[in-house]
């Protein structure tokens, strides 16, 4: 993987593509959605930096908050990974929800890049619909309601019920 001066070699860069790829592949990660994504991520942070500059200044540009915005774009990540490798090891086909909360993203980043721009252009602070929280939201809601309809499931049902069905059955 490395050289002997801890350098990356070209086929260690070829290794880590490949098991990129493959556990895209297998979460159910489009590839090509995700490096547009991760295009939109590093537009949007450059765009962001810009913005601030031209705004409020070089002393507006502060390593914690970049670092923590850093951050948060790849916590933002683990949406999609979580929702795939759930559904992957429950054996449920969730590749939809994935897609869905992929062009969540990169329409959440891709508003972000324009209304940045536009911020800079017209050198007023625009702010945008955050469409992340929207699908944060969502997905809270549609976790609840499936836990809430098996817990109402589970109440109704009787277990003295099997019992009886058995009886009938051997009769």
């Amino acid at each position: 993987m490395f050289d002997n001066d801890h350098n990356f070699t070209s086929e260690s860069f070829l290794a880590q593509k490949i098991i990129l790829i493959s556990s895209m592949s297998f979460l159910g990660i489009n590839y090509g959605m995700g490096l547009l994504l991760g295009f939109f991520i590093f537009s949007d942070t450059g765009f962001g930096v810009w913005k601030s500059i031209v705004l409020y200044g070089w002393k507006s540009i502060d390593k914690d908050k970049f670092w923590i915005g850093i951050m948060t774009k790849f916590a933002i990540l683990f949406i999609p990974i979580s929702l795939a490798l759930s559904g992957a090891l429950l054996g449920f086909n969730l590749r939809s929800l994935v897609a869905l909360s992929m062009y969540t993203l990169i329409a959440n980043d891709a508003i972000s890049c324009y209304t940045n721009l536009l911020s800079i252009k017209k050198k007023h602070d625009y702010k945008n619909k955050d469409l992340i929280e929207m699908l944060i939201n969502f997905l809270r809601g549609l976790i609840y309601k499936s836990i809430n309809s098996f817990m109402t499931k589970i109440k109704n049902s009787d277990p003295f019920d099997l019992d009886e069905k058995e009886d009938e059955q051997k009769n």
